[in-house]
Parts: C-alpha cells; sequence; structure tokens
C-alpha cells in the first residue's frame, strides 16, 4: 500500500492538470492571449473577426455575452447560444443586431463585417463557468493611414495629450508582423497594419497598461481621435524560398478595401473537383467553403488578390482530425478513469487502516 499509493497520487496529477496553449486572432500587447485569461484585442473593422471559445468541445451547451462599456450597472447579456431552438429575449436592440451579423463556427464566434459600435466585452461561457473573455477595440478603417516607403512616405508619429488632473495619454501605433512578400523573382510589396493604442500616466507617474485608444476613450472622452495605419514597403525574394515560406504569426490582412476586388485561388497538390469548394459571396470571395470527401487530405491553398498574394493556408480533412464528438468522448473516458482511480485509492486506504486495527496487540490486565 505504500508504495502504490504515491504512484497513483502522481499520475492523477498529471491528469489533472493537461492544459492546452491556444493564441488566438486578433492584435495584443504584452502576454498572449491564454484560454481562461482576460484577454484585450484589436481589431480592424468590416473585416472578418472569430473569437475562439477555449475546450468548447468538452462542454455542452455554449452561449456568447456582449456588454456595451456604455452600458452601465449591468451583467454581461447573452446574444448567441449553440444548440435548441429557443432564443434569448433582447432588452438591447444592439443585441438583437448583433444576433443576426454574427454566428457560431464550432462554437467559436464569428463576425464578418463588425462596425466600431461592436466594441465591448465578449465573453464565452458553458453554464456558469466563463471559458473566454475578450475586451475588444473595433478601430475604423475607413479613413486608414496609409504610407509607403518608396515613395519617402512616413507613419504617424506619437502624440502625446494632456487629460486634466495630471493626467496625461501618449497615443502611439502598435505593428503586426510584416506579411509574405507578394512576389517572388521580381520586386513585389509587403504590408503591415498598425493599430492605435494609448498610454496613459497619471500625476504620481505611474504608467498603465497600454489599451486600444477606443477601450481608453471610453474612460477619457476628451481623447482625440486617432485612425490605424497600413504601412508598405517593397520587397523581392527568391522562388524557391517563396514556396517553402511559413508564416510565423497571424498577420491581419484587411479585405474591406476598395482596390481588392478580384480574388483568384491557387490550389496545390489536390484532387477536389471545382464543384466541391466555392467562395463565400456575402464577403466578396472571402471566404473559401469546402466540402471533403472519405479520404483524407492535407491541401495547400494560396489565395490571391489583384495577383497579390493575400494569404496561405494549410487545410487538413476532418477525417486527418478526431471530430469533436470523438475528442469529448476521450475526455470523458479519461475523467472516468480518474474518478475510478480516486475510488479505487480511498478504497485502499480504507482497507489500510481497517486491517491496522485488527492487528493491534491485545493488552491483558494482571
Amino acid at each position: 500500500m505504500s508504495c502504490w499509493a504515491p504512484l497513483l497520487a502522481l499520475f492523477l496529477g498529471l491528469c489533472l492538470t493537461i492544459s492546452e496553449g491556444i493564441h488566438y486572432e486578433g492584435h495584443s500587447l504584452g502576454q498572449p492571449c491564454l484560454p481562461g485569461q482576460p484577454c484585450v484585442l484589436a481589431f480592424i473593422a468590416d473585416n472578418p473577426v472569430i473569437l475562439h471559445c477555449p475546450h468548447s468541445s468538452y462542454r455542452g451547451s455554449i452561449t456568447w455575452q456582449y456588454l456595451d462599456p456604455s452600458w452601465t450597472d449591468e451583467q454581461p447579456l447573452t446574444f448567441l447560444r449553440s444548440g435548441g431552438t429557443s432564443w434569448p429575449l433582447f432588452s438591447h436592440g444592439k443585441l438583437q443586431r448583433l444576433r443576426f451579423k454574427s454566428r457560431l463556427i464550432a462554437s467559436n464566434l464569428y463576425i464578418p463585417s463588425p462596425c466600431v459600435e461592436d466594441s465591448g466585452l465578449y465573453t464565452c461561457r458553458a453554464g456558469d463557468a466563463t471559458l473566454g473573455y475578450y475586451e475588444v477595440d473595433f478601430q475604423e478603417a475607413e479613413h486608414l493611414h496609409v504610407s509607403h516607403t518608396g515613395l519617402g512616405e512616413t507613419p504617424l508619429g506619437n502624440a502625446t495629450v494632456q487629460l486634466g488632473k495630471g493626467t496625461q495619454a501618449t497615443l502611439f501605433t502598435s505593428w503586426s508582423p510584416w506579411q509574405s512578400c507578394d512576389r517572388c523573382g521580381r520586386p513585389g510589396e509587403r504590408k503591415r497594419v498598425g493599430f492605435c493604442y494609448a498610454q496613459l500616466t497619471t500625476m504620481d507617474s505611474e504608467e498603465e497598461m497600454p489599451v486600444p485608444c477606443g477601450m481608453a476613450r471610453q474612460k477619457y472622452l476628451m481623447l482625440p481621435q486617432r485612425v490605424p495605419e497600413l504601412r508598405i514597403e517593397t520587397c523581392q525574394m527568391p522562388c524557391d524560398r517563396y514556396a517553402s515560406q511559413e508564416e510565423p504569426h497571424w498577420v491581419p490582412f484587411l479585405v474591406g478595401l476598395t482596390t481588392l476586388t478580384h480574388l483568384q485561388l491557387l490550389q496545390k497538390n489536390s484532387n477536389f473537383s471545382r464543384s466541391s469548394q466555392s467562395l463565400d459571396k456575402a464577403t466578396g470571395g472571402g471566404i473559401l467553403h469546402l466540402s471533403f470527401q472519405n479520404d483524407a487530405h492535407s491541401i495547400f491553398y494560396q489565395c490571391f488578390v489583384n495577383g497579390h498574394l493575400a494569404g496561405k493556408f494549410l487545410v487538413t480533412s476532418p477525417s486527418v482530425v478526431n471530430p469533436p464528438g470523438e475528442l469529448a468522448h476521450t475526455y470523458s473516458i479519461i475523467e472516468a478513469l480518474v474518478v475510478g482511480l480516486s475510488i479505487f485509492l480511498v478504497f485502499l486506504m480504507f482497507l489500510s487502516i481497517i486491517e491496522s486495527c485488527r492487528r493491534k496487540p491485545e493488552t491483558t490486565v494482571v
């Protein structure tokens, strides 16, 4: 008993400490967004957005809630749920509009064309458990500041403004990683997106964590407007490196600009028929819908807009990856084993106590 108990306890501890480290789409400063932790994200409005709900495959019904920062003394309200046919009652017209403009994809929240007014707090819940917590700032795309290094144009500089009572704010641009060069073997271009952030400093010279400008403006209404940016520079890459290049980061790409009017798809190493794939008309061809056959495929896609590379994707068919149902079944088996081993361990301890009591030497009275 003394030998097996520590081993069983160690096994139980290992089973209970398994966790995921998933990074989410969007732009954030500081630590990356992790499951179960509050996350501050900045996006460009009018571009498709996905907010992930971690561990949702292990849960039942999933609900997404929203809270507008201007709604005082209110809790996040449900506007979307998975499963069932009943719909939540909306106490705000904004919730109803948000419900009809968004949908769930495997319990993740997908908003095809968010607007600046959709900024706020988004939470993903399973019952009373909060699985995802996002403070989101959608920044305006219509007045994007575009600068090109080849034309001698400069990005926006930092700006410091006084907010009163000894508080000041420094407005600056936080840049995403560079996209890949859009051509090979000849001069091309690459781009990156810049998001407006505010660094607040109090009269005691204490610096707060930088936050997106829209969030800072909710607290300080006198904060001036500052637009996000798009930076472009020339590049040239050999074609042998171009074909094997991998994206180390998620890089935002603007699809809401009027110059992006034509989209082509380059598909490699695939025997899919044309009828098995289609472009989403609602997003102007920004989403490709695939219909997989029973056989397994891992296919590399490249998306071109106006002859320029917009993105690279490695798509794996569902038959290669365990579906959520199988993952949930596996998780339930592991959970049952953990509970069974715990009961077995308690039973062995109980038997050990009984055995020690039975072997207690009898005392004699003289």
